[in-house]
Parts: structure tokens; C-alpha cells; sequence
């Protein structure tokens, strides 16, 4: 029997911002892609960066914007944002007393802002003379933030002894500098001699070794680590991207690589270099396992649409073939990236290809559609059983730069996964989360900080009801919803990677979810997963009963 319908997938979360223009863009293919790609680069470095700043992240921030420094060409509000954040950086450096790092940023900060070293230094004369800006710009490339280091442990002061009267005579006896009266110094447990020692190496910035004895020292005794987890994590991640810059012979194992960081992930959830990382990491696996790419353009037909193809997608536009070439290319790599991401690849071409409109206006779009103008996009697909009838993307290009970048790869990831389920619909909480992923990471993060105030608005749901709505909820929760679902799906990628995930969900329409999340992540019930995911998102303090009963 024919399915019935249509299933919309309509986007609410996309949000609207200013762009890059597409006017400049050079004349060839090439030269035009790298423009538009070096400018959403960094345009996206700024935002992270003073998001990170905002949070008092300067270590972060400082490295997202000197990861596109050879970039800017001179962009003077570029430049004076990573001013602040050097500034930031060397005075959390210099109240941790690690001079010798504190030095190396202030030389990059005197580039930018000669006086900073009487500012920052109480008058004292710098050492060595300051780099030069195109010098510094060269050596930022994939170099990883430094590290926390541990703060020294305060040594324990033994208890005193129970003081006895001495009885006449026995000075010998009581004498506590006799050897037999001497206690002897407790043993070392074998773990904690190694983690002394991975400590050393970490100090010493030696973190492929100081990474292998934390190994070593887990294998002995899985609690001894539990305070050096964050360190032990930052291990795993800098040698992720040694591997990055240099890969073997044969190129990098990009699976093996992603699993790394993952582990690191479930050490250290709130690591924020982690996200950094795994960006940089599926970037360059994109670059290297897409293929070339054969677009063909046709004239305006009698229907009034200029006709753009590519082996996935039907784009009829009247739009500059630009424009419509960019969209083709981001709509299949975006194909390409997530399918291989959450199912390990899309086996087949797609038979009916997804058609893609590119309406003009807002105006037009929601006369054509009939959704609200104030919509960015929506996405639907027709199905008889397993079998997809229809694929369609309706879009419109007032802002061509966030439609592009954000509004395109959201929907064509809800096409994706609504190909892969059958008959069974795509959870609806999993269906957004999913696609939001897929937007600049300053849109996942403005989603994210949304979940502190729904939480104190009493709008959160428990995970029960968020897994469980079949629909949209009501207006005065959308923005629970989004940031609720965004940041469960975040939390369940990172704990076990993302066909994991898939895989659970499509369990869970079969057996249900309490028996999947125990299949798939060791979860009992619901409120096990509301629990740990509260802990994760609000902190450890976070109670089982954030959002409970709404």
C-alpha cells in the first residue's frame, strides 16, 4: 500500500545572518570556490573566537583565529580580535606561572600591539625580538593550543602521634630516631608511579609518551586516572593532529583517527579542543575522498527555471550559474559527508534525483510552496513502502551566503536520512539534531547556550518526551526542542560515534527505546540517560531532575 502523503521536513532552526557577497567572486571555477571558501573560513574563525572569548575560553579563541591567519590579508578587525585574545591568553598563562609560554604569546601580541609588553609586564624589558607577522602566521598551521598542566598537589602533613607518658627508663625504647621506631614509607602503587611519570612528560610537553603511560597506568588501576582525565585527552588529541600534518605513507587512517578523538571526547566531554580537532579531522577526510564532480548547466526552459544537474540533484534556479553551481557542489559533498558520516556511505546514486529550488525571494518561495516567508527552507520526500518516489529541497536565496553555508546542507541531511528508514519516519528530536550539526559551529553553539535559559524557563523536556514527540512542539518550546535535541544527539555522538547512533534509532523503532539505549549504551532506562546527559550538558552538579515533569 502507498504511503500516505507527503512527509515535510520543515527547517525552523536555520537562523539568518549577514554573508559574504558574491559579486567579487573571480571568474574561473577554482579561483571563484577558493575565494568564497577562504572568506566563510574566516568569517566562521571570528565568530568562534569571540565566542570562546566570551566564555573565557582565551586559549581556544586563540587558536581558532591563528589557524586562519595566513588568511586575512590584513583584516584589521581580524587582527584586533586576536589582539584581545593574546592578551587574555598571556595573562591566564602568567597567573599560572608558565613564563616560558606566557613569553612565546607576548612576542606574537608585541606584532600586533608594541606597547603590550609594559602593559602586560609591569615595565620589564621583553626578551628576545618580536616576530614578524608573516612569520607568525607561518607557524600557526595546525599547532595545537598548550595545555593545562596540573597544579602541583599539595603535599598532606602526617598525623601527629598519640603523645604517652613515658615511663622512667625507656628513653631508648620511645626514641623515634631509632630504626626500629621508624615507620617505613608506604609503597607506591604501580599506578600511581606511572602517572607521576606521565605527569613529568606532560610538564615537559612530551605528550606521545606522557599519553602511553596514562595508558599504562589506566590498565593498572581505571580509577587512578580519573583526575588527569582532561590531560590524558589533550594526549590523544595532539597526537591526532601530529598524524594530520604528518600522515604515514599510504595517508591517514581516518577511521582509526576519528575513534582517537572520540575516546578523548568520553574522557573529556567539556574539552572544547576536542570539537576543533574532529572539525579539522572530517575537513580534510571531505577534501580527500571527494571525488570530481561533473555539473552540467542548461538554458531557461518554458517553465521560467534555468536547469543545473549533477549526478544526485536536478537544481532549477534563475539564479547566475555561480550561484547555482555552488549550491550543486555543496549539496553533493554535503550527500557525500553525512552519508558517510552516520551510515558509512550511501551505496547508490539516487534514483529519483532530490530537485532543488532555488526561489528568488522569500516572497516567492512561500508563494510557490505556501510555507511562511519567514521560513529559510524546507525539504519533503514521497515514499511507497521502501521505495522513495520524490526528493525536493525548496529554498530561497535573499541571503545566498547563509543559504549556502547553513539552510542547504540542514536540508539535504533531512533528505539523506529520510532515504534511509524505510517506511518509519526519522524521530523527530534525532531528524533536527542531526541536520543542525551540519551548520557552522557558531549556529550549533548559539542552539547550545539557548539550553540554560530554557532550563530556568521550566520549558526543557525529560529525554522520555523529547525521544518520544511524533511532532513539533508547542511555540513557547521550539527553542527547547532545538537545543534540547542538538545537544542530546552531540552527547550520544560523542559517547559512541555516529553510526552508533544511527544504529540505535533504528532499533528503537523496532524494539523501543529503553531496550536500545541499553543495547547500544549500557542506559537502563530513560531517566539513566537523563541523568548522565544533564551531567554533561549543566555540569557535574547537574541534578537528575533537570527538566523532569515538564
Amino acid at each position: 500500500m502507498a504511503k500516505d502523503g507527503l512527509m515535510a521536513l520543515v527547517c525552523a532552526g536555520a537562523v539568518l545572518v549577514s554573508g559574504v557577497g558574491l559579486s567579487g567572486l573571480r571568474a574561473t571555477d577554482d579561483e571563484r570556490n577558493s575565494a568564497v571558501s577562504v572568506a566563510l573560513a574566516v568569517q566562521t574563525a571570528m565568530q568562534q573566537g569571540r565566542d570562546y572569548l566570551q566564555r573565557g575560553d582565551a586559549r581556544s579563541a586563540v587558536f581558532v583565529l591563528e589557524s586562519q591567519l595566513n588568511r586575512v590579508n590584513g583584516n584589521p578587525a581580524y587582527l584586533a580580535l586576536l589582539r584581545d585574545a593574546y592578551r587574555a591568553y598571556v595573562k591566564e598563562l602568567k597567573l599560572a606561572s608558565q613564563e616560558g609560554d606566557a613569553q612565546r604569546y607576548l612576542q606574537r601580541l608585541q606584532v600586533l600591539d608594541p606597547g603590550a609588553t609594559l602593559d602586560l609586564t609591569g615595565g620589564k624589558v621583553a626578551s628576545p625580538a618580536p616576530p614578524t607577522l608573516a612569520s607568525l602566521a607561518s607557524k600557526t598551521a595546525l599547532t595545537p593550543p598548550p595545555a593545562k598542566t596540573a597544579p602541583p598537589a599539595t603535599p598532606q602533613a602526617a598525623p601527629r602521634p598519640e603523645t604517652k607518658a613515658r615511663a622512667h627508663g625507656a628513653d631508648e625504647v620511645d626514641d623515634p630516631f631509632r630504626p626500629e621506631n621508624v615507620a617505613p614509607e608506604p609503597k607506591k602503587s604501580p599506578a600511581l608511579a606511572l602517572l607521576g611519570r606521565a605527569e613529568d612528560e606532560f610538564k615537559q610537553k612530551r605528550y606521545g609518551e606522557a599519553a602511553a603511560l596514562f595508558e599504562q597506568a589506566h590498565r593498572a588501576d581505571a580509577s587512578a586516572v580519573q583526575d588527569c582525565r582532561d590531560r590524558w585527552a589533550y594526549c590523544k588529541l595532539h597526537r591526532v593532529y601530529e598524524l594530520l600534518n604528518r600522515p604515514p605513507a599510504g595517508g591517514p587512517q581516518w577511521v582509526e583517527l576519528e575513534k582517537e578523538v572520540r575516546a578523548a571526547q568520553e574522557l573529556a566531554p567539556r574539552l572544547d579542543y576536542a570539537k576543533v580537532v574532529l572539525a579539522e579531522l572530517e575537513k580534510r577526510r571531505s577534501a580527500a575522498q571527494t571525488p570530481a564532480l561533473t555539473v552540467r548547466h542548461y538554458p531557461r526552459g518554458s517553465d521560467g527555471w534555468s536547469r543545473t544537474e549533477t549526478p544526485n540533484f536536478r537544481i532549477y534556479h534563475n539564479q547566475s550559474q555561480d550561484v547555482a553551481e555552488q549550491a550543486a557542489q555543496i549539496a553533493e559533498r554535503t550527500r557525500s559527508d553525512m552519508g558517510r558520516k552516520w551510515f558509512g556511505g550511501l551505496k547508490e546514486d539516487w534514483n529519483p534525483r532530490c530537485d532543488l529550488f532555488l526561489h528568488a525571494t522569500a516572497q516567492d518561495y512561500s508563494r510557490v510552496t505556501g510555507v511562511a516567508a519567514n521560513s529559510p527552507g524546507h525539504s519533503s520526500i514521497r515514499s511507497e513502502g521502501t521505495r522513495v518516489l520524490s526528493r525536493r529541497i525548496d529554498l530561497h536565496c535573499e541571503d545566498a551566503a547563509n543559504m549556502l553555508k547553513a539552510v542547504l546542507p540542514h536540508e539535504t541531511t533531512h533528505v539523506i536520512l529520510a532515504g534511509q528508514y524505510g517506511e518509519q519516519p526519522v524521530p523527530r528530536w534525532a531528524d533536527e539534531g542531526i541536520a543542525v550539526l551540519t551548520e557552522p559551529r557558531d549556529k550549533v553553539e548559539r542552539h547550545l547556550r539557548n539550553l540554560t535559559r530554557c532550563r530556568q524557563e521550566s520549558t526543557l523536556f525529560h529525554v522520555r518526551q523529547l525521544m518520544q514527540l511524533n511532532d513539533y512542539p508547542e511555540p513557547r518550546r521550539i527553542s527547547a526542542f532545538y537545543a534540547q535535541s542538538v545537544s542530546l544527539v552531540d552527547y550520544l555522538t560523542t559517547q559512541k560515534g555516529p553510526q552508533v547512533l544511527t544504529d540505535f534509532l533504528r532499533d528503537a523503532q523496532k524494539t523501543g527505546y529503553e531496550q536500545a539505549l541499553n543495547r547500544h549504551y549500557g542506559f537502563r532506562t530513560f531517566d539513566d540517560l537523563h541523568q548522565r546527559w544533564s551531567q554533561q550538558a549543566f555540569g557535574e552538579g547537574a541534578t537528575a531532575a533537570a527538566g523532569a515533569g515538564q
